[in-house]
């Protein structure tokens, strides 16, 4: 992702139809965002502005020299992500969606074409160096084979231990209902052209008119299909009888919680009686703010007052709502909130830019301190210039509030005040309940524990992250415990350290990344501590995960020869399943687009085998985009989907005009970019397949020697293929063939590849630990982007290649033999 883990990109072509009716929910990947990452808008890289770290040390090697250009023309000096840029005025996003990978904060400026466009919901839930040789990593093992014995070793860090905490139990995934089967086995002309009738109806936004239409059709499949379109579309006065009537007839249809979110909003909005609220909620607990507000007041009027006042409470202390509702909700249970309520919601509605109105608001309630320490901690959020001043103008007595705190740690390490930040964070509470959002926390200690690393402070860093509060996220547990144990590893030297912490990565989860990343670097610790059979089995472990960069570099290390993939799963009959009939008959209508939010869901929890019949249907059609996001959801839920998610028709033939460039390294940018949608347009205006920006369209054909040509670069999937190649063979030949570089500046421009090497050694120096290179990357969606690439490159190999060698090891050090 150009740009990131990811802001809402638009598809153009979704935004002329159906986003104003449909609303497509966000579908794969969770929006990543984040303050550390390089992204366009509110949160670049803190060094953005400022430079890199201090060095500590003078570095052996400069940045490489470029190889000259065929043309004098100077090469864009913005970037995908606009990481080049300042991070001044970008304000950060607090919401927790579902997948933020590796990220936290911001969108992602270069791409997020895994999440779709989706209109906002009116009550959202809201969450709350090379410097010397001394900072780099201890030297490690052959990255090919096991040694005989450990690494040499520095000198004993002193003692520590993990903190001691409960872990929460592995999260039970809801069971999985079986795909109902169809009634009919085939749909006449007549109502296909009804459905198709009532999709333009809907994009005309006249729900009346499509629900006319489908009383016409015949078949229970169209109509059902008809039917959810008709309630997933915006202000189509439906009555929360008709929302139950489906949900209660078609329980393993997707849109589960987005369609029950809709009658908890009917239920409050259309102030429905309190017999039809508790009908409703007989069987269900509230999903939104609405809802929760709803049954409250049936509690109320049921004599049960502190079933009532608890859930107004969590309500008021979690949830995003409108002004309007708030208002409502202060007439209705304004008696049951108190003042830590009142500072709780502030609190909550301040971590990020999405609810800041929220908690202006609810700073005016609560008096002009408050208001003084809000507009303090909006500074924050937006990195504006005046916010230490704001912090000064915050009345003393609430100095110690943890918001205040959390504001003033982020200013000094802004100001690369380092260890003044450091040693504020160290006092900082650590109880959840005062910190109101845990997950927010953790990504100011990452960030932290980051630079504390880049000025020698290893110690400092470890506790920095050892001693977070457990994250809320599962992808920020393991986060957590990876990095501690990176640290107790790689700076520390204290393998039995680290180990504990990698042996809680993952615990429960099904998800190839976080398995791989356990086994893999529970073998390096045991590794590292000379225990070599018990490294094998971890690294062992690691290996069956064989799309995850982390379970190719275990196969590396076993000298595997191959990655293994499982073969497209057959489905038994799955064209007699309602949902692989609905999606047929989307593709037949000429209407693709309106699957997106089935594969999306579907992939997350769907049953295996309408997953396998969905499968069958998109390589039918030829649905790159629909595979590849049913596939990765599906394969991240441990399914074996491999062949759906790495498709390999989702870019069209094109011609190379710059150095060449193979076609796997071409597919696992597109993966990763825009999810081969070529009407995907993000914030940072890169387009389509290859996620082009107008500068470096403009760059590669001036170096080239072709005609630039705007419109197509936007429209045309072939040139912009061809675009995003031959930029890629640019970067190549500059960078003397390093993946590592060209996938880095790919995503965060020349200017911040050469501000790394410049403090963590360039990866092509034998030298240096290609592995620690990529894992000290600064900005987090960066480091992901390039272990995405790097595991896409070799599956892609093994998909076009058949029997093709497992290449991950040479493709981390290419360039190295090019002095």
């Amino acid at each position: 992702m150009r740009s990131a883990r990811a802001g809402t990109l638009r598809s153009t072509a979704l935004a002329t139809s159906l986003a104003l009716v449909v609303g497509l929910a966000a579908i794969t990947a969770k929006a990543w965002a984040a303050e550390d990452a390089p992204a366009a808008k509110p949160a670049a890289q803190d060094t953005a502005s400022k430079g890199a770290a201090p060095k500590t040390a003078t570095t052996k090697s400069a940045a490489p020299k470029a190889a000259a250009s065929k043309s004098t023309t100077a090469k864009p000096t913005s970037t995908k992500t606009d990481a080049a840029k300042t991070e001044a005025h970008k304000p950060t996003a607090s919401k927790s969606s579902a997948a933020k990978p590796d990220a936290a904060k911001a969108a992602p400026a270069k791409t997020g074409a895994h999440k779709e466009a989706a209109p906002k919901a009116t009550e959202s839930k809201s969450t709350a160096s090379k410097p010397a040789t001394a900072s780099k990593p201890a030297a490690p093992a052959a990255t090919g084979s096991l040694p005989n014995k450990p690494a040499p070793v520095r000198a004993a860090a002193p003692t520590l231990v993990p903190a001691t905490r409960q872990h929460a139990a592995p999260i039970a995934r809801k069971p999985v209902l079986p795909a109902a089967v169809a009634a009919t086995s085939s749909t006449s002309q007549s109502d296909k052209e009804a459905l198709a009738s009532v999709v333009e109806l809907l994009r005309k936004r006249r729900p009346s008119d499509a629900t006319e239409a489908e009383a016409s059709i015949s078949d229970p499949v169209a109509r059902k299909l008809a039917e959810w379109l008709i309630l997933r579309s915006e202000d189509n006065g439906a009555s929360v009888e008709r929302y139950r009537a489906f949900l209660d007839a078609n329980p393993s249809w997707p849109s589960q919680t987005f369609l029950r979110r809709r009658i908890e909003a009917s239920l409050w909005d259309d102030r429905r009686d309190d017999s039809a609220v508790w009908a409703w909620f007989q069987n269900e607990s509230p999903v939104s703010a609405k809802g929760r507000l709803a049954l409250a007041k049936v509690m109320l009027g049921r004599g049960d007052r502190g079933n009532a006042e608890r859930l107004v409470r969590e309500a008021w202390r979690n949830d995003g709502m409108s002004e309007d509702t708030e208002t409502t909700a202060l007439e209705m249970f304004g008696s049951f909130l108190t003042a830590a309520d009142h500072r709780a919601r502030m609190d909550t509605m301040l971590y990020g830019t999405d609810n800041e109105a929220a908690g202006i608001r609810e700073a005016k309630r609560l008096g002009s301190g408050y208001l003084a320490l809000a507009k303090a901690r909006i500074a924050a959020n937006r990195k504006g210039s005046n916010l230490r001043a704001q912090l000064e103008a915050v009345p003393s007595e609430l100095s110690g509030d943890t918001g205040y705190l959390f504001a003033k740690i982020q200013l000094l390490r802004r100001e690369e005040k380092f260890a003044e930040a450091a040693r504020l964070m160290l006092s900082a509470p650590k109880d959840p309940a005062r910190l109101y959002n845990v997950d927010e926390w953790w990504v100011e200690r990452r960030l932290l524990a980051r630079k504390m690393i880049d000025v020698e402070e290893f110690r400092t860093a470890y506790l920095i992250a050892r001693d977070a509060a457990l994250p809320a996220r599962d992808i920020y547990k393991t986060e957590q415990e990876f990095t501690s144990g990176w640290i107790a590893l790689r700076f520390l030297n204290d393998p039995s350290l680290a180990a504990q912490h990698f042996a809680r990565i993952g615990v429960g989860s099904a998800n190839p990344t976080a398995l791989a990343r356990a086994g893999y670097w529970q073998g390096r610790a045991a590794e590292a501590a000379g225990r070599g059979q018990e490294a094998r089995a971890a690294y062992a472990r690691a290996a069956e995960q064989s799309t995850s960069y982390y379970g190719q570099l275990a196969r590396a290390k076993l000298g595997l020869p191959q990655i293994e993939l499982n073969s497209a799963p057959r489905g038994r009959g799955a064209d007699r399943l309602e949902i692989v009939r609905a999606v047929a008959l989307l593709y037949e209508i000429d209407a693709r687009e309106l699957a997106i939010p089935i594969f999306g869901d579907m992939g997350d929890n769907g049953d295996p085998e309408a997953l396998a019949g969905l499968g069958e249907l998109t390589a039918r059609h030829g649905d790159a985009r629909g595979m590849l996001l049913m596939g990765k959801a599906a394969l991240n839920r441990g399914l074996p989907f491999d062949h759906y998610a790495y498709p390999v028709n989702g870019i069209p033939s094109f011609r190379q005009v710059g150095p060449e460039v193979e076609q796997s390294v071409v597919y696992a940018i597109a993966r990763q970019e825009s999810a081969f949608n070529p009407a995907v347009v993000s914030p940072a205006q890169a387009y389509g397949l290859m996620q082009v920006t107008p500068d470096a369209g403009r760059y590669v054909c001036k170096r080239a020697g072709i005609g630039f040509d705007l419109n197509r670069m936007k429209t045309d999937p072939v040139y912009n293929a061809m675009l995003g190649a031959a930029e890629l063979g640019g970067l190549l030949e500059d960078y003397r063939g390093s993946y590592i570089l060209t996938f880095a500046a790919y995503n965060a421009g020349r200017g911040s590849v050469k501000k790394w090497i410049e403090r963590y050694g360039d990866p092509r120096d034998p030298k240096v630990d290609a592995v620690d290179w990529v894992e000290l990357i600064p900005f987090s969606e960066t480091r992901n982007y390039v272990q995405r690439i790097m595991e896409n490159l070799q599956v892609y190999r093994a998909r076009f290649g058949g029997g093709t060698r497992l290449q991950i090891d040479a493709d981390l050090r290419r360039g190295a033999s090019v002095e």
